[in-house]
């Protein structure tokens, strides 16, 4: 019978997964180790999780993957893995937009209440990828997103979670309304937001599984800039 729900959170340094070995069960969590040069860690840690708690592929239900915007490694190691994973087991593929689990994991921790916030990622200079978030019954949903510059603060849900990059007219703008939280992610509160999703019905096709790109990836552009002209099939959206 397919009942567990596995979880990818790589899109920052620090990555992890999350199992849901049975409806009724509690979620578990483990750390990936970073990967290095002979190993991304990241289908070791899955084995391991699910042998430990005796979950064999045919019984997967869903693989929620959070698929950014982050890290540019992270998120493509995560979304390969999650497709194969799903080809191979047939399971449900829940993309996750990293801000749905940024927002889960401050409800978790009682750092925003329940009427929303905004999830500020992938801040640059003076523009930032401003996700507002809205709450029912602590499940997760995107309201709006947008990639918002300075002047533009008005109007959002406060209070913010950002990175660690938060543009200056941000910073200001949410000193106003008490300060920012600082975003953390997990994969247990990816694993919460997208079964939540996945109740609601909302699957991705494998074959359409990417990173959330707000702006073009670091890896392209130095692409270009060093050999010009087109650079390599990156995919992503």
């Amino acid at each position: 019978m397919r009942e567990s729900i596995l979880a990818i959170e790589l899109s920052q340094r620090a990555g992890s997964i999350a199992l849901r070995p049975r409806v009724d069960a509690d979620l578990v969590e483990m750390a990936v180790p970073p990967s290095d040069d002979a190993n991304d860690h990241l289908m070791a840690a899955i084995d391991e999780l699910c042998r430990a708690h005796r979950v064999r592929p045919h019984e997967l239900a869903g693989i929620a993957v959070s698929c950014g915007p982050g890290g540019f490694t992270g998120l493509r190691v995560a979304c390969a893995t999650a497709k194969a994973i799903a080809d191979v087991t047939g399971c449900a593929v829940i993309a996750v937009p990293s801000a749905l689990s940024a927002a889960r994991a401050a409800f978790r921790a009682g750092e925003v209440p329940d009427t929303g916030c905004t999830v500020a990622l992938a801040c640059k200079e003076q523009d930032a990828w401003c996700t507002e978030v809205a709450f029912d019954d602590g499940a997760p949903s995107i309201v709006s997103v947008r990639l918002m510059g300075a002047g533009d603060e008005a109007g959002l849900r406060w209070p913010v979670v950002a990175d660690k990059h938060l543009t200056p007219a941000l910073a200001r703008a949410a000193a106003a309304h008490g300060g920012a939280i600082a975003a953390r992610w997990s994969a247990a509160a990816c694993l919460e937001a997208g079964e939540s999703l996945l109740a609601r019905g909302e699957r991705t096709d494998p074959l359409a599984l990417g990173p959330i790109y707000p702006r073009p990836a670091e890896a392209v552009t130095l692409w270009e800039a060093r050999h010009g002209g087109d650079s390599p099939a990156v995919g992503g959206r």
